[in-house]
């Protein structure tokens, strides 16, 4: 069995983002968004699930219209574990939204791993009239071209359902959820695999809470059914053994005390989820 070292690099953050688009029904509230993604490394192939936003003119407006603060990128941040860009393998997106794929660009020689339902919809939602424009939020029209680009150089791999990508890593589809075709990323380490939930789980609220122990509850931002994403979570949870610990939502900022972590001068941060035999803490480079 593969065993693979996972790191979740933060590249932006967003303050008072309202919780009633991060958890179905909340009464009101804000908080802090961070924006990352994850590196999984085994030897010396390294894979991201998710790739962030590029510095763009949409990606800049996004900024501009949200306030967000400290975007920094690819090569920046993947330089605080002592990799770059072209280091890069594989990409595991698991959904069509800016701050999750835009970013592939960073990353030159990398296959793009989607599911063929997500890319689809994002072209069915760029088409769409003026009077279904909610469909589009959030999608860079850039994307469309940056996909063909890649699959002209070879490099697109779209999957139909559950697909072993490559050994010990699997992507299961969470369809009609967050988004039409979102997928989830499963790492196989024992008896307690790793689960990568997109945005299908933003934040533990959607995952029971901090201990999991509580009622699930669905994302508030999801353009499917509430119902799939409930599923989609208690599925991950059960993949996971019920072990909260070992399934990671993609924007919550408990992320940085749950794991070993360390926080840099632009405010932005780096955690370090889990290491295989005989890898050496990254983090412990960067606290000296």
């Amino acid at each position: 069995m593969s065993e693979y070292s996972i790191w979740a690099l933060e590249y932006v953050q967003l303050a008072d983002y309202p919780d009633s688009a991060l958890i179905y029904g909340a009464p009101g509230g804000a908080r802090l968004l961070p924006f990352y993604y994850f590196v999984v490394q085994n030897g010396d192939h390294v894979a991201l699930v998710d790739a962030g936003f590029v510095d763009n003119a949409y990606g800049r407006e996004k900024i501009n219209l949200h306030g967000m603060v400290g975007f920094a990128d690819a090569r920046t941040v993947m330089e605080r574990i002592g990799l770059t860009p072209d280091d890069v393998d594989d990409i595991l997106v698991t959904h069509h939204h800016f701050d999750h794929v835009s970013g592939v660009e960073y990353f030159q020689r990398a296959r793009v791993w989607i599911q063929t339902s997500e890319v689809e919809s994002y072209k069915a939602k760029i088409a769409s009239p003026k009077r279904l424009e909610w469909l589009s939020y959030g999608l860079d029209p850039q994307t469309g071209e940056m996909l063909e680009r890649i699959a002209a150089d070879g490099r697109l791999k779209l999957v139909e359902g559950p697909t072993q990508v490559f050994a010990g890593v699997e992507v299961r589809p969470a369809f009609d959820t967050h988004t039409a075709g979102s997928q989830y990323v499963v790492i196989e380490d024992g008896e307690r695999p790793w689960v990568f939930p997109g945005d299908v789980a933003c934040v533990y609220e959607n995952l029971g809470g901090v201990d999991g122990k509580a009622p699930l509850i669905p994302v508030g931002l999801a353009t499917g059914s509430q119902e799939r994403c409930l599923r989609s979570v208690d599925e991950m949870l059960t993949i996971a053994h019920d072990d909260i610990d070992r399934v990671l939502p993609m924007h919550d900022v408990r992320i940085w005390e749950r794991y070993p972590s360390v926080q840099y001068e632009d405010g932005l941060h780096v955690a370090e989820i889990h290491l295989a035999p005989a890898v050496q803490s990254r983090i412990d480079r960067l606290k000296t």
